[in-house]
């Protein structure tokens, strides 16, 4: 289910004892993974190319991969585990934390990421990790 760290990472062995540990709760693993349906794995690697342009829209995916948007949403939840919204929130939640890591404002890094103002930012990552990107960002020591 979950890709490996690489090898050389500094917590890789930390990490992927962490990973297995939520497949096992999950009750997923990597041996019982279903193969995922290349429309979805189309859409995934599409994405991430569209966050930056503004909103990810079911249709415009769809478009791209040759589907209906009623069958990739299906697939997608189906495939992924969660609907396109909240995986495209996720996403840019990553990238905006990414920024932040690299030195970037919260502001920067909010618009970078496709979130439409600092505070529609700031409200999606309070509710995704109970914190403001704010409280975070100056609590932590972010490695090179």
């Amino acid at each position: 289910m979950f890709i490996e760290p690489p090898i050389g990472h500094a917590r890789s062995a930390e990490a992927t004892t962490a990973l297995r540990v939520v497949e096992a709760w999950a009750g997923h693993s990597a041996a019982d993974s279903v193969p995922i349906h290349p429309a979805v794995e189309a859409a995934i690697t599409v994405i991430p190319s569209l966050l930056g342009r503004g909103p990810v829209r079911l249709r415009t995916v769809a478009d791209a991969v040759h589907l209906s948007p009623s069958r990739l949403a299906h697939l997608f939840s189906a495939h992924v585990g969660i609907p396109l919204r909240p995986y495209v929130r996720w996403l840019r939640l990553q990238r905006a934390i990414g920024l932040v890591a690299a030195g970037e404002m919260l502001t920067v890094a909010a618009h970078s990421a496709g979130f439409t103002d600092s505070p529609h930012f700031t409200r999606v990552f309070r509710d995704t990790f109970g914190n403001a990107p704010s409280e975070l960002a100056a609590a932590i020591d972010w490695l090179p």
